[in-house]
């Protein structure tokens, strides 16, 4: 769960720093490659029984850098599934708005080496912020990973 929540978070925060990069009313695609870190994590509910199991909700928050300058920071909540899977959101806040991020992982979902996460929108200047974001960990607490944004 942990390293799923930091997956997503990262392409989140990638979103954001690529809608601020980009002029959204031109159209087309950006990409970015940005690092995400890690600050905090706490298993909020563990449902039984004790451990990972299904019903246990975790929240993570972290800071996201791109060419080693924080851009910006996150939140997120994933809620543990039947048969080892996940399905996780998280909001990305920067100064003009916000941008939300939605994955499942497990069986028939993630469940290589790489992950895929769906941009699903955003508010202020992130607003109709839409994509694809692929993630590959580094460690438990880092996180490497490419931002396909359409506007």
């Amino acid at each position: 769960m942990k390293n799923r929540l930091i997956a997503l978070v990262l392409l989140a925060l990638a979103a954001v720093s690529l809608v601020v990069s980009s002029n959204a009313a031109s159209g087309g695609t950006s990409t970015l490659d940005l690092t995400g870190i890690i600050t905090g994590y706490h298993v909020a509910l563990d449902d039984k029984p004790v451990g990972t199991s299904p019903g246990d909700i975790g929240y993570q928050t972290g800071l996201v850098y791109e060419h080693a300058k924080r851009v910006g920071r996150f939140q997120g909540v994933c809620t543990t599934l039947p048969q080892s899977s996940q399905q996780c959101s998280f909001t990305v806040g920067l100064p003009g708005g916000q941008i939300v991020i939605e994955a499942g992982y497990g069986p028939g979902f993630n469940t290589g080496a790489v992950a895929l996460e769906a941009v699903v929108g955003g508010t202020g200047v992130y607003d109709g912020a839409r994509g694809q974001g692929r993630d590959r960990e580094i460690s438990n607490t880092k996180l490497a990973f490419h931002l396909e944004l359409v506007h």
